[in-house]
């Protein structure tokens, strides 16, 4: 599969729409609600939903890249430049854009770790001071992208291929056993999730995808049902309904990865757009479709609105005192200002990838 192709898998496209919706619901409403069987829903998952898609995608670009260096169709220096250059298009113009203005209008006390900000760096900064950042806290998950966009290439170009599923396996151990570090002999909890290594289970999910999609194709088609899809599901239902089956000390692992998991078999059916029925049509809609491409943009964006509405946009609107109105406030806004953002900075540059191509 081509990079080109994997730009027309559409039910990932939708997918993209539901991870940030997710954590949009998470931090606007599930965050403020007293009740506890809807606080432990994970809605805030919807970031294991994009490491997923993110290993998958990425790793299924450097495999066909790897194929290519191997056949002698190109070299490794010009991919890592395409690779890198193609992320820093993405990824940096809104990202930078928006700390700026932070630091500028010295929002939240952004100056005290502005440093961590610029150089992708939260997620180590809230994993060894133990501490969250306000409302700047949930672009941990931009550095942990980041940083494994820095060291990934080299894994997938650089070893034999061989060695590639056993690396996957063996960092996907590793994660888990890092999180259980994390979360039983240390005193950073926040690292269980937010450090890099913690992370690996969701990301080399997605990159054992793509390296089965391209790889061992009979494999990727039948292992990924479904019926096994239904089974997981129904399994973390269970495991959330009666918690105390799992040890304490394990429960909070499992969970997460039960979540990266789930994700594993839904990203590789939509990868094969063999979703149909009501799933078809809510990943496929023109809706769904829309929020998934301007995504990034929502995710980077989103927490800061509440803010925003207050301070700019409370008085001129019907004054209310309905959380409910606000959240829809919220929501509207963030929408608007994340579509302002993709027609006037992403599109115009991510047009200039096509000179790395």
């Amino acid at each position: 599969m081509s990079e080109t192709k994997l730009k027309h898998i559409i039910q990932i496209d939708g997918l993209r729409c539901f991870a940030v919706l997710g954590v949009m619901f998470a931090h606007y409403v599930v965050s403020h609600l007293d009740n506890e069987t809807i606080r432990k829903i994970p809605f805030g998952a919807g970031v294991n939903l994009f490491f997923v898609i993110s290993g998958y995608l990425i790793s299924t670009i450097l495999i066909n890249k790897k194929r290519d260096i191997e056949n002698n169709a190109t070299s490794f220096s010009k991919e890592i430049k395409n690779f890198f250059a193609k992320r820093v298009l993405r990824i940096f113009p809104l990202y930078y854009i928006v700390i700026l203005f932070l630091f500028i209008f010295k929002y939240n006390e952004v100056e005290s770790y502005f440093i961590y900000l610029a150089t992708y760096t939260t997620n180590v900064y809230m994993t060894f001071n133990n501490t969250y950042i306000g409302s700047q806290t949930h672009l941990w998950s931009l550095a942990v992208e980041e940083q494994f966009y820095l060291i990934w290439p080299f894994i997938i170009l650089f070893i034999n291929r061989k060695y590639i599923l056993p690396v996957l396996f063996m960092l996907i151990i590793l994660s888990l056993f890092g999180k259980f570090y994390f979360l039983n002999f240390t005193p950073y909890q926040l690292g269980a999730n937010a450090f890099l290594t913690s992370c690996f289970d969701s990301l080399g999910l997605g990159a054992l995808l793509g390296y089965l999609q391209i790889y061992h194709v009979s494999i990727f088609e039948k292992i990924l049902n479904k019926k096994l899809l239904v089974g997981l599901i129904i399994s973390y239902i269970l495991l959330f309904i009666f918690p105390d089956i799992i040890l304490p000390s394990l429960r909070p692992l499992l969970e997460n990865f039960s979540n990266s998991l789930i994700f594993f078999f839904i990203v590789g059916i939509a990868a094969q757009n063999k979703f149909n029925g009501i799933t078809k049509f809510l990943l496929e809609n023109k809706a769904s479709l829309y929020l998934g491409k301007i995504s990034y943009g929502i995710y980077i964006i989103h927490n800061f609105m509440p803010d925003m509405f207050y301070s700019f946009f409370a008085r001129k609107l019907p004054p209310t005192d309905l959380y409910s109105v606000k959240v829809i406030y919220w929501i509207c806004l963030t929408i608007i200002v994340a579509s302002i953002s993709w027609f006037l900075i992403e599109r115009p540059i991510l047009k200039l990838k096509k000179r790395f191509n």
